[in-house]
């Protein structure tokens, strides 16, 4: 899922003006994964995903129960100006669940101030509900492994909405957790684990899924529950401590293997990355 977003000075166009020709679409798309590899592009994502939430989250949330699943993420790309006001937007009109979701999101007019004039951000959005609705398995299982800068960028900018979409609603399931869930539930967070190697100089990273023992003065401490296919430092059981502010996913699984949440999971599900 990718999806661009620009700076601009005109207001936000009309359903009938966003649709554009797939070409100017996909380099646009193009344009904001080239943002996205620099500094800039990686620190103005985080504003960025603030910005567009609750509104983009709630479009996801009302288009993902009426519109039928996606084969293809639909692209969402916004164009803001200097001075953060929304120049251009535009998504996937051929695909039913981007035409709802950009037609709910054109009430976002401004957005945080870009590096520059003209900034395009790519978002993508995918809907799986209702085979989500069909099935149920448990999602804690499974560490989720990138390899290549391509894939680990293509990565990234596919998860941002929903990564955000789950921070937004991380506090609300934080506040069951401290409650008290019920017998034979589980409450579980998903964060991002980094080891550095020494002979080769490589970076390396992979998301797994924590279950959370203790939530107190913005620690989190619990378990890993995935067993790792790139990392050596960490192994599945091993008891760790992190800020929350690390957190980029959570779920509270049920009993009976259904689970609540895991925006991030239950669209890695169908998504590829791209060839290395």
């Amino acid at each position: 899922m990718r999806c661009p977003s620009f700076a601009g000075l005109l207001t936000l166009c009309s359903l009938a003006a966003a649709a554009a020709v797939s070409s100017e679409l996909e380099s646009l798309v193009k344009q904001a994964g080239e943002n996205f590899q620099t500094k800039e592009g990686r620190r103005y994502l985080e504003a960025f995903e603030k910005g567009i939430m609750p509104t983009f989250g709630k479009a996801l949330d009302t288009c993902s129960t009426s519109m039928p699943d996606t084969k293809e993420p639909a692209s969402i790309v916004f164009v803001v100006a200097v001075d953060g006001a929304v120049k251009r937007l535009l998504y996937s009109t051929d695909i039913p669940f981007g035409r709802c979701v950009g037609s709910k999101i054109q009430t976002i007019k401004t957005l945080p101030k870009p590096p520059r004039d003209n900034w395009v951000v790519a978002l993508g959005a995918a809907n799986h509900h209702h085979e989500e609705q069909a099935r149920s398995k448990s999602p804690t299982g499974q560490s989720t492994a990138t390899h290549g800068r391509e894939q680990v960028e293509a990565y990234d900018r596919a998860i941002a909405p929903y990564v955000a979409k789950a921070r937004a609603s991380y506090p609300s399931a934080k506040k069951r957790y401290l409650a008290g869930l019920s017998t034979g539930y589980t409450f579980a967070v998903w964060i991002r684990l980094y080891q550095n190697d020494e002979k080769t100089g490589e970076h390396r990273h992979e998301d797994v899924f924590v279950e959370v023992e203790q939530i107190k003065n913005g620690t989190i401490r619990g378990y890993i529950s995935n067993n790792l296919d790139l990392l050596t430092n960490y192994k599945k059981g091993q008891r760790i401590e992190f800020p929350e502010s690390d957190v980029k996913n959570w779920l509270i699984l049920r009993p009976d293997g259904t689970e609540e949440g895991n925006d991030v999971g239950k669209f890695l599900e169908h998504w590829k990355p791209p060839k290395a």
